[in-house]
């Protein structure tokens, strides 16, 4: 595919284009977009533990690397789970390749999580990469199926959206820091917490006055 038509289709894909679903072609590209979200939003752990804590640590291999790979891989486990609500709870007329690219480019919007180590806006940047993909993985869907209903679609996005946004925290903690952008605080709510535990028995210790 020459360069030209890549950008062309990539410019569709993001407004939504319903092409996107039935062009084979496409879905390399499709899911290296995807992908290279996925990394930034790694990148912008290892930045936001260089800014904001002060100490990158394993940040880069666990978050940046691992991190990815496994937001990744449970995209894609979502993005099935979504397939076979649709498919084969419902049966309606999908097929898998083209709800993987139209998922895929769906997902480019948590490149925003990138920007997660900017202070003062590092959450909202955070809660902005999730909340963008899922209208846009909605919108998406609706425009490449008109055919299935809204609710469906809302469903299967929310199920797909589950998995990942449900497993990937609970692989992620102090101790091992499988945190790829948005996923940062879920590793920071650790850290609060033990600081709030050794404040908690500090006090514990002071004289009662």
């Amino acid at each position: 595919m020459p360069t030209e038509q890549i950008i062309d289709r990539v410019r569709r894909a993001l407004m939504l284009d319903s092409e996107v679903r039935d062009d084979a072609a496409f879905t390399p590209y499709a899911l290296g977009l995807g992908a290279i979200a996925a990394l930034l939003g790694g990148i912008g752990s290892f930045l936001w533990a260089s800014v904001i804590l002060n100490d990158t640590s394993d940040f880069f291999l666990e978050a940046t690397i691992l991190g990815t790979l496994f937001l990744i891989f449970l995209w894609l486990a979502g993005i099935l789970l979504a397939y076979v609500i649709l498919n084969q709870l419902w049966r309606e007329d999908i097929t898998v390749d083209g709800l993987i690219r139209v998922m895929a480019v769906a997902h480019i919007p948590f490149a925003v999580s990138l920007l997660v180590f900017i202070p003062v806006l590092s959450f909202a940047f955070a809660i902005l990469a999730v909340a963008a993909m899922f209208f846009y993985a909605n919108f998406g869907l609706r425009a490449a199926y008109p055919a299935i209903e809204p609710v469906r679609v809302l469903g299967a996005v929310t199920a797909a959206f589950a998995v990942w946004l449900i497993i990937l925290p609970l692989l992620t903690s102090r101790d091992n820091e499988y945190a790829p952008g948005t996923f940062v605080y879920e590793w920071s709510a650790d850290v609060v917490k033990d600081i709030a535990d050794i404040t908690s028995d500090f006090r514990s210790l002071l004289p009662n006055q």
